[in-house]
């Protein structure tokens, strides 16, 4: 194996630039599609539609729900061929996934039944809301919004997670030992550490932090557990433990709602100023939710940039702690050129590519934190 100045294997390097190129193309050809498709229903298509659906005597409740079917059946009609490339073609074809296109397939089924059950309770609740408050519904659905976001952060680790993976307590006790260890010397109160079997359908290793309050919890791959040394699973742990510390899941979503606020605000003023000129027959109407979500997400878009500026430096102020914890700057770059390895991730994108798409420092840049670190803990 041909390694570079870095350490990283130089033939996966290459793969992995291959498969970001391959990426980059169709995520720009999926975006091209979806705003064509977005265009036809914001001048006329959703308006038809409607049309349509009243046309069938429905009762509204019925009406508004046959509308938000058909509509996500349209979008994900669309989408699914590039779902199928991107997320299991490739993924087999470049040796990250062993799974079978049947449990492909039922992974599929789930995230769209979920996603449709969420689409027509948002689209339902969204409706109300135009036509309840006009001119303050995006306030208020902001604030609905947190409440949701907190609900599905509480339950995730304990009813959406094993919906698609099968998660344990960690049962190394040689590992469960050292990360008890490394919680009292980063003076953080301990939380459950879980493997997550995620080598039935992926290669990829990783960590996160899940939950909240009860549910939280630090999440492992056995990936991660199988092919990384004890020594380089603890730097990965003592990073996890830096999040908790310095409370980045509360700091992310004090950021995450201000950010939504700004959106919701812009995007409602906007509404309220375009839906007439475009044909859409009240602010309550169903036809303008086309309309509202591509203002939702051409507002957002310059938002993104920031905050995953932002992400970078709480993910290179873990990295500086894991450092100061482990006192093994070795194994964290090892553990670093793995993951980037296996994963096939680009370990060193130009800074356009870092700007727009990556929410934590390449991989380049932590193996060079880890071989100036001095020993000072931050």
């Amino acid at each position: 194996m041909s390694v570079d100045a870095w350490g990283f294997d130089v033939q996966r390097q290459v793969t992995a630039r291959r498969l970001r190129s391959l990426r980059i193309r169709l995520s720009a050809i999926r975006m091209a599609v979806a705003a064509a498709l977005t265009l036809v229903l914001v001048l006329g298509g959703a308006g038809a539609l409607r049309d349509r659906v009243l046309a069938l005597a429905f009762p509204p409740w019925a009406a508004t729900v046959t509308f938000l079917v058909v509509l996500f059946g349209l979008v994900m009609a669309v989408d699914l061929p590039f779902r199928y490339v991107g997320g299991y073609r490739w993924e087999r074809a470049f040796d990250l996934s062993p799974q079978r296109f049947s449990g492909w397939m039922k992974d599929l089924a789930k995230s769209l039944g979920l996603g449709l059950g969420l689409t027509v309770a948002a689209g339902m609740v969204l409706l109300w809301l135009l036509a309840a408050w006009p001119t303050w519904w995006w306030l208020i659905a902001w604030l609905l919004g947190l409440a949701v976001s907190v609900i599905l952060a509480f339950i995730a680790p304990v009813v959406l997670v094993p919906m698609f993976y099968r998660l344990r307590p960690l049962d190394d006790p040689a590992l469960r030992t050292r990360f008890e260890s490394l919680a009292v010397r980063a003076k953080v109160p301990i939380v459950g550490v879980f493997e997550l079997r995620a080598s039935e359908k992926t290669r990829r290793s990783n960590a996160a932090v899940m939950g909240l309050g009860r549910t939280r919890r630090v999440v492992v791959t056995d990936t991660l557990l199988h092919d990384f040394r004890p020594e380089e699973v603890e730097t990965v742990l003592a990073h996890e433990l830096a999040h908790q510390k310095f409370l980045d899941p509360l700091r992310g979503f004090v950021l995450g709602s201000a950010t939504s606020l700004v959106t919701l605000a812009v995007t409602g003023l906007l509404y309220s100023i375009l839906y007439s000129l475009l044909g859409i027959r009240s602010i309550a109407d169903m036809a303008g939710l086309p309309l509202l979500a591509a203002l939702l997400g051409l507002v957002s878009l310059p938002l993104q940039p920031l905050e995953l500026s932002w992400s970078r430096a709480r993910e290179a102020r873990a990295d500086r702690f894991s450092l100061g914890l482990t006192q093994d700057a070795p194994n964290f770059a090892s553990a670093m050129v793995k993951l980037h390895d296996q994963n096939l991730g680009v370990a060193d994108p130009g800074p356009w590519e870092k700007w727009l798409f990556y929410s934590h420092p390449s991989g380049r840049e932590r193996v060079e934190l880890a071989r100036t670190f001095r020993g000072l803990r931050t």
